[in-house]
This record gives structure tokens, sequence and C-alpha cells, in this order.
């Protein structure tokens, strides 16, 4: 009689996986048509609940952005057991989302564990950066360095790590360890660019940065280096050319609009430059700077009225920095899981100071979790691509990335979002 219920376990078992093989099967196939609310439901409705249920539903819900549904679902998978790539997935969400004190210990658990696993190092490495815990980076990359000699991005990363120490000497030889592995790391070759314009050494400046543009003519950060270094030799018709690149790749900051009317200005063409001025005032009403340019441009003109009406909107304009204090009580809010406090005081940073874009950036993620409505969300994206793309890397490709599946969810949801 025993051995006839284990025969019968073991059918049952047998007949229990391969039941949920065919489930997989059919929402592989809804998902290649794009019908991911009937395969969520498809594995909601199966029974029983296993941990391959729970870690594809949670596939599922990252895939359409719905990151709080795909946290749930990671969570309730670990609770079959501990599992390393769970808990990787989980820890990148956390990060992508913005928990980054969760990520960061998800990592470091992991980390501990085994400390073979050089992608959770780099990730946790990464993160360190973006926290400003720049001496626990440094130890990540030194021991990355150790393990992978070949990998560029490593003495690359820890070049960064060292610049947020203010370690400026060996910052530069590691930009250069990376450019040896790799002659065409273009984010080391921006580096040394960089770091030989702040040691003044021209010729070396703009070595790299033609290096730069040798690789990638398009790329914003080189153009914007180049326009730079052609200004201030004062050869304005050189900066144009780059700046009039910038613009033909949707490149438009406020910066960039000044130092486009600077260069009409100094060629004595005061009705391009006050175009750009004008352009510059758009993106930011109340730019002291560029205020103050304009009134500069009236009174070259003999126009003293107008001179005057910029020079007292100048003055009334500037205002103390408190972007940074509004920032930071963001991250506090944040952290204690006070998001409308946080999204009040992330805008009010980024309204302080239009050039913050770390303000810009958390509001958008910030939004994404408390709003319901994601057009929110994606508006702040859009606006961070629009104005401050090329500050930071890592942020501009998760603000792209997002847009994406934000647009993409509405998509499925029968919506077309512009």
């Amino acid at each position: 009689m025993k051995k006839i219920f284990i025969v019968i376990s073991l059918l049952f078992t047998i007949l229990k996986t391969e039941a949920q093989s065919s489930v997989f099967v059919v929402v592989d196939s809804l998902l290649e048509e794009g019908n991911y609310q009937k395969a969520l439901t498809l594995l909601e409705n199966t029974v029983p609940k296993t941990f391959l249920i729970f870690e594809k539903s949670a596939s599922i819900y990252q895939s359409v952005g719905s990151n709080t549904k795909a946290l749930e679902c990671l969570n309730k998978a670990l609770e079959f057991g501990t599992n390393e790539s769970i808990k990787v997935k989980l820890a990148q969400l956390f990060s992508s989302t913005g928990f980054t004190t969760k990520a960061v210990e998800t990592y470091e658990s992991l980390i501990e564990k085994d400390t073979s696993n050089l992608l959770v190092a780099n990730s946790l490495g990464k993160l360190y950066l973006s926290l400003h815990q720049a001496e626990k980076a440094e130890k990540i990359y030194r021991y990355l360095i150790k393990m992978d000699t070949v990998n560029p991005n490593y003495p690359y990363q820890l070049a960064e790590s060292l610049e947020q120490q203010n370690k400026f000497s060996e910052m530069g030889q590691r930009y250069l360890d990376a450019y040896n592995l790799d002659t065409l790391h273009i984010k080391s070759i921006y580096g040394l660019a960089n770091f030989f314009k702040t040691l003044k050494f021209k010729d070396s400046t703009s070595l790299f940065i033609d290096k730069g543009l040798k690789i990638d003519s398009n790329n914003i950060n080189f153009n914007q280096l180049k326009a730079n270094d052609l200004y201030f030799s004062k050869d304005f018709n050189g900066a144009l050319t780059n700046l009039k690149k910038l613009d033909s790749l949707n490149f438009r900051t406020v910066q960039i609009y000044e130092m486009f009317g600077m260069c009409y200005y100094n060629l004595q063409d005061f009705e391009q430059a006050e175009i750009y001025f004008r352009n510059a005032i758009k993106l930011d009403p109340n730019d002291p700077q560029i205020l103050y340019r304009l009134a500069s441009l009236y009174y070259d003109k003999k126009d003293n009225k107008m001179a005057s009406f910029y020079l007292y909107r100048s003055i009334s304009s500037a205002k103390p920095d408190l972007d940074q204090q509004y920032y930071l009580l963001g991250v506090i809010s944040k952290e204690e899981n006070n998001l409308k406090a946080a999204i009040d005081n992330f805008e009010k940073s980024y309204k302080n100071n239009y050039e913050n874009h770390k303000a810009l950036f958390e509001l958008a993620v910030t939004s994404e979790v408390y709003f319901k409505d994601k057009k929110i969300a994606l508006k702040h994206y859009q606006n961070y691509l629009d104005k401050l793309k090329s500050r930071d890397n890592i942020m501009t490709a998760y603000a792209e990335g997002r847009i994406k599946e934000i647009k993409k969810q509405y998509f499925i949801e029968g919506e077309i979002v512009d």
C-alpha cells in the first residue's frame, strides 16, 4: 500500500510539473503577441504557486514598468528559498526604482557570500559612486582590477571614485590606464580631456577632444568641450560650428544658448546674439547672468531704457543657492518613505537651480513611484533629457529606458502617449 501511495504521489508531481510547463508555453505565446495582461492573469490563476510562477510574473511586471508588483513577486519567489539570481534581480530593481539603501544592502549580502561574482561587485561599486561613497567604491574597483586586469571599465570607475575624493593625480593615471587598455574607451577619453583641461595643458586637451569626436562625431560631451575650447581660444566661428552641431542634435541648454549669444556678440552680430540670449531666457526666465547679457547688449545698441529694464530684472533675480539644501531634504524624505514631501523638496531644488540634474532626475523617479498617473513622471523624464542629458550617462540611460517603458505600457492599455 505504501508503494502504491509513493507511485501515486510521484505521478501527481509529474502531472503538476507538466501542467505548469504547458502554462509557460501559453504564457510565452501570449507575450509574443503583446498580451501581457492575459499572461499575468494566467499566471495568477495557476496553482499551486511555485518559484517559477513568481519569477516569470516578476519579469513580466518589470517589462511593463510595474516595478512595485515586480518587487512583490520577487520577494514571494524568495520564500521558496535563497536564490542568488533572484537576489540580483531584486537589487537591480531596488536600484532602478530609487531604493538605493535596499539595493546596497542586497548587493552587499551577495558579495559577502560570494566575492567571485564580479558583475555584482561592479553593480555595487556603481551604486557606491552614485551615493558618493567614494572610499567604498575605490575598494571595490581596486579589487576588480586585480581580478580582471584587461577590463577598461574598472580603472575608469576607479578614476571616478578618486575624483570624488579629490585624488587628482592618480585619477588622471587611472583614466590613462583605461585608455591604454582600450583606445576606443570613450568615457576614459572624455575623462582625460577634462583632466588635461583642468591642468591647462591645451595641446593634450585638444588631442583627446579630437580623439573623442573622431570616434563619435555626434557625441554631445565632446562637442560641448570643443565649442568651449574654441570659444576661449577666441575662435568664435569655430565654436559656432560645434554649437550648431549640438543644436542639430536637439541639445539645448541655457549655457549652450548663452555661448551661442556670446559668439555672435563678439562677432558684432547683435541681432543673432539677442535671439540666442532670448532663447536662454525661455529656458530659465530668471537667470541673472543671461539677463545681464541682454542688458549689456542693449547698452551697446544705445538703448539705455531696455538695458536698465534687464539690469533691474537681473538684480531682482539674483538669489542664494538653496538647491542643495532642498535636494538633501528630498533624499531624507525619500529614505523615510515620505514620497510626497520628497517630491515637493526635489521640485523646490530644481526650481532653485535649473542645472541641478540630480534633483530633476529624482523628481522623475520618485513621481513614478508615488503617482498612479505615470504621465507625470514621463514629463519629468523628458524634461531631464531635453535639458540635462549630458550630465550623467547612467541617469540619462535610465530616463530613456523609463520613457520607452511607460509609453509601452500606455500603448498596451490602448493609449498612445507622445
